[in-house]
C-alpha cells in the first residue's frame, strides 16, 4: 500500500458526489436557484461548434471584458477554475507548511481544507452570537507571523458584511505587516461593495469572484482572482494549463456581453427575497436575511427534523451547522419569487404541522 503524506490522513471531506439533485427544488448550495433564461443558455449554445471542442480554450477576451467589467487592467486578473481552484492556486504559491493562515469561523469550506492540506498552523476568529465578526479580535491576530488572512464578505453562512471602514483598517494592517489578504467576493453581486479596486492601491491584496452564483454557472465551474501584477504572474505560474474550459469561457463572455442580464438577476433575487421576509415576518418567525443570496431560519432543537421533512418533499435546505451561533438555523437560498412560494408553502405546512405535534 502506497501511503500518503501523514497530514493529508487527518482532512476530514465531506462527500461531493452528487445525485437527483436536479429533480428537487435546490436550496441548499447557493447556487442560483432558477438558473439563466432558457432562450439565453440555448442561443449560447448555438454559437458552439466542433472547432470549439477541438481547441484549446483562448482566455485573452475574457480577460479583458472581466477587466473592463470591473474597471481594472488585464494584468490584474487571473481565470480560475471556479474561485475554488483560485483559492488552492494561493495556497500553492505563498503559503509553506507551518505558516500561519488567519481565518473567520465559520467561513467558505475549503479556505480551512487547503490550510490542513499544506500543513498551515491555522487560526480562527469566531461569528458572535449576532452572526457579526469582532473585527478588533482579527486585527489583534495580525502581526509579522501571520502568512496570510481570509475575509469572506459577503461572508457564507453568516451572510454577514464588513464595513469599509473594517476592511480599510484590516487592508492597513496586513500591508504594515507584510500579510497577504484574500477578500472572497462570491456574493459581491449581492451587496455590491467591492473592493476590488483596492487592488489599483495596495499590492497585498487579492479579490475573488465566482461566475457560479448570480452568474448561475456553477456547473462550468469558472472564476477568477484580481490583484496587482505581481500576484497574478505568481498565481499564473502554479495553475495548470488551460484548467478553465471553452464553454465555460464561452458562457462567461456572452453573459458579460448581455445588456441587463446581470440587472435582471440581481432583480429576481431581491424580489424573491423580500417574499420570504415578508412571510416570515407575518408569522412571527426568527431568521436572519443577511447581504447575500440566502435568508438563515431559526428553527431551534428541530433543524435535522425540518431539513428531514423539506428534502422528503424535494426541497433541499442546508443545516447543522456546527458553530455555536448557527446551530439553531438553517439556511435557505433565494431564488425568484415563483421558487420562494413553492418553498413556502411546503416550508410552512412543515411548520404548522410540528407546531401541532408539540
Amino acid at each position: 500500500m502506497i501511503i500518503a503524506k501523514p497530514h493529508i490522513h487527518q482532512i476530514y471531506r465531506t462527500g461531493t458526489i452528487l445525485e437527483n439533485r436536479r429533480k428537487c427544488l435546490r436550496l441548499d448550495m447557493n447556487e442560483h436557484a432558477d438558473g439563466l433564461p432558457d432562450e439565453f443558455v440555448a442561443e449560447v449554445f448555438s454559437m458552439l461548434d466542433a472547432n470549439h471542442l477541438s481547441a484549446y480554450p483562448e482566455y485573452a477576451s475574457l480577460i479583458r471584458k472581466i477587466a473592463d467589467h470591473n474597471g481594472i487592467n488585464r494584468e490584474n486578473i487571473c481565470l480560475s477554475n471556479g474561485s475554488d481552484a483560485a483559492i488552492k492556486y494561493i495556497f500553492e504559491a505563498y503559503v509553506s507548511a507551518g505558516d500561519k493562515v488567519l481565518l473567520t469561523d465559520p467561513t467558505f469550506a475549503m479556505y480551512p481544507i487547503y490550510g490542513e492540506m499544506f500543513a498551515a498552523k491555522v487560526v480562527k476568529i469566531p461569528y458572535g452570537q449576532d452572526l457579526e465578526l469582532d473585527t478588533e479580535a482579527f486585527l489583534s491576530e495580525i502581526d509579522g507571523t501571520v502568512r496570510l488572512a481570509v475575509l469572506v464578505n459577503p461572508n457564507n453562512p453568516t451572510g454577514s458584511v464588513l464595513s469599509v471602514s473594517e476592511i480599510d483598517r484590516i487592508i492597513d494592517k496586513c500591508k504594515h505587516y507584510g500579510t497577504l489578504l484574500v477578500i472572497d467576493e462570491a456574493y459581491y453581486y449581492y451587496c455590491p461593495t467591492s473592493c476590488i479596486r483596492q487592488i489599483d492601491h495596495h499590492d497585498n491584496v487579492i479579490v475573488l469572484r465566482t461566475f457560479s452564483k448570480l452568474c448561475a454557472l456553477a456547473a462550468l465551474r469558472i472564476g477568477y482572482a484580481a490583484a496587482a501584477p505581481d500576484i497574478i504572474a505568481n498565481l499564473n505560474r502554479v495553475r495548470p494549463t488551460f484548467d478553465v474550459n471553452a464553454v465555460a469561457v464561452h458562457f462567461a463572455e456572452c453573459l458579460l456581453d448581455a445588456d441587463g442580464l446581470i440587472e435582471d438577476q440581481i432583480r429576481l433575487m431581491k424580489e424573491g427575497k423580500r417574499f420570504l421576509v415578508s412571510r416570515l415576518r407575518e408569522n412571527h418567525m426568527a431568521f436572519q436575511d443577511g447581504h447575500a443570496n440566502f435568508v438563515l431560519i431559526k428553527c431551534p432543537g428541530f433543524v435535522a427534523e425540518i431539513t428531514g421533512r423539506l428534502k422528503d418533499r424535494h426541497i433541499l435546505v442546508s443545516g447543522g451547522f456546527r458553530q455555536e451561533c448557527l446551530k439553531d438555523f438553517i439556511r435557505v437560498t433565494v431564488g425568484s419569487i415563483e421558487k420562494m412560494e413553492q418553498f413556502w408553502r411546503v416550508f410552512f405546512d412543515i411548520w404548522q404541522r410540528m407546531a401541532a405535534d408539540r
